[in-house]
């Protein structure tokens, strides 16, 4: 058995002091969404942030069966996207995929020296350096344009401006994104700018999205 003495201490203290530090552990953050159509539960949406002193990650998965008589799938929709950003918070990259009821979607965007360069389903080509991301869950995004599609990679020419919602929670913030053709959605936001839910038109129903849980926030 070894005794550790006051000098042996001092020279352990000693070595220990030039070993690297233990890198931080990533932030994380998350939040989870009911789909409801009317009151009809129909899926979730999952979004979870990570922070490290490189930037941060963003992901999204969205899982949606609408369903009739309770056993006949009538519409499925899911979603797999995931969003990059460096330590300034500037987008380097979108990934996504998703499955529009048997109707297969992507988005692949990398940024190239300034260049952002869109190949998705629906998009192909440069996007402005300067676009926002149609993930909802970052409210910088709401004073970018256009936004790109995680579903397809398509540019969303959407202007936003605050709304009054009766579906908007209680001490929240509604403000309301639209092309004015074909691509309209309401989002809310608390007191701390996290985002805590929406509303939007879905084939003539209307359906809300309704926070059911959180950890830590999405936004620094």
């Amino acid at each position: 058995m070894t005794v550790l003495t006051r000098r042996s201490f001092t020279a352990a203290a000693a070595g220990l002091a030039v070993l690297p530090a233990t890198p931080a552990l990533a932030q994380s953050a998350s939040r989870t969404f009911r789909f409801l159509r009317g009151t009809t539960p129909i899926g979730t949406s999952v979004v979870t942030v990570q922070r490290t002193a490189e930037g941060m990650t963003a992901t999204s998965d969205i899982d949606i069966a609408v369903t009739g008589l309770g056993i006949i799938t009538l519409y499925r929709y899911t979603l797999d996207c995931r969003e990059t950003y460096d330590a300034s918070g500037q987008l380097m990259s979108v990934t996504g995929t998703c499955d529009d009821d048997g109707d297969p979607h992507y988005v692949n965007v990398t940024r190239t020296d300034g260049t952002l360069m869109v190949e998705g389903s629906r998009q192909n080509g440069p996007a402005p350096a300067g676009s926002g991301v149609a993930s909802y869950w970052n409210r910088a995004a709401l004073q970018q344009t256009p936004w790109i599609s995680t579903q397809s990679g398509e540019l969303l020419g959407v202007s936003v401006s605050p709304i009054t919602s009766t579906e908007a929670p209680a001490g929240t913030t509604a403000y309301r994104a639209t092309n004015n053709t074909d691509y309209t959605i309401d989002l809310f936001y608390d007191s701390r700018g996290e985002w805590v839910g929406g509303a939007f038109d879905a084939k003539g129903d209307r359906a809300t999205m309704v926070l059911e849980s959180e950890t830590g926030a999405l936004l620094s």
